[in-house]
């Protein structure tokens, strides 16, 4: 039965770690601040430790249980041949508010329309050689110079920001025909930035917690509301 696959999953799941303990009150929590430097190489170690999936135990105040699987079985079985069995859920759309009804944050009917959508778009000739232009123009006018210049100067040159950057301007000439010029010489704009730092926030804190922020307008909550109305 579809209702009972996933708490059967979850029961069944490694729950202890020698790399991490699981203390009274706060679970595993103390362990993964100590390591939240090197949060993914932690959890590649931990992962790697018990057979590629593992329950991670929240403080039992905040309801922050989760399971992680870097197992393809699994990741097919959730993503793929059972999608419909593992809805994202009210608490994914109000985490990821940001993103609105988007693909990454819709479910059911309205996925299965934006995936038709965007499917059909990218099979399309026209949007394909529109694509294609669109990013090496980007690349050529805008990425190059960026690395020149940081190669000029001797900068140190954060590469996942840079092509982060890259994707959400080439993205919005794509869909909006408008360039926010993200990717600069001088790295403009933390916009996109304080919003994964944001929802990164919201996944460890009682939802209590970072409503009433959101609420007050302090913290992380308030930069995710500028990061809003700028995005």
């Amino acid at each position: 039965m579809p209702e009972n696959a996933t708490p059967t999953f979850i029961l069944n799941g490694p729950k202890s770690s020698r790399l991490v303990t699981n203390w009274p009150l706060f679970g595993m929590w103390p362990g993964i601040l100590r390591n939240a430097h090197r949060i993914h190489d932690f959890a590649t170690d931990v992962l790697e430790e018990n057979g590629c999936t593992f329950i991670v135990k929240g403080p039992c105040f905040a309801n922050l249980d989760m399971l992680l699987t870097c197992d393809p079985a699994n990741i097919n079985h959730i993503l793929s041949k059972n999608f419909s069995n593992y809805p994202k859920g009210p608490d994914f759309k109000k985490i990821f508010e940001i993103l609105g009804d988007g693909i990454l944050n819709s479910e059911s009917e309205l996925w299965e329309f934006h995936r038709k959508t965007t499917m059909s778009l990218m099979h399309n000739a026209k949007f394909q050689n529109f694509l294609e232009r669109t990013s090496w123009h980007t690349v050529e006018k805008v990425l190059v110079p960026v690395l020149e210049r940081a190669s000029e100067l001797g900068l140190e040159v954060d590469l996942q920001e840079l092509f982060q950057r890259f994707a959400f301007d080439a993205t919005c000439i794509l869909t909006l025909g408008y360039d926010p010029s993200s990717l600069a010489i001088d790295l403009p704009l933390k916009t996109f930035d304080d919003a994964e730092e944001a929802v990164l926030f919201r996944h460890i804190l009682p939802k209590s917690c970072w409503k009433l922020q959101r609420w007050l307008q302090i913290g992380k909550e308030k930069k995710l509301s500028k990061a809003a109305d700028c995005l």
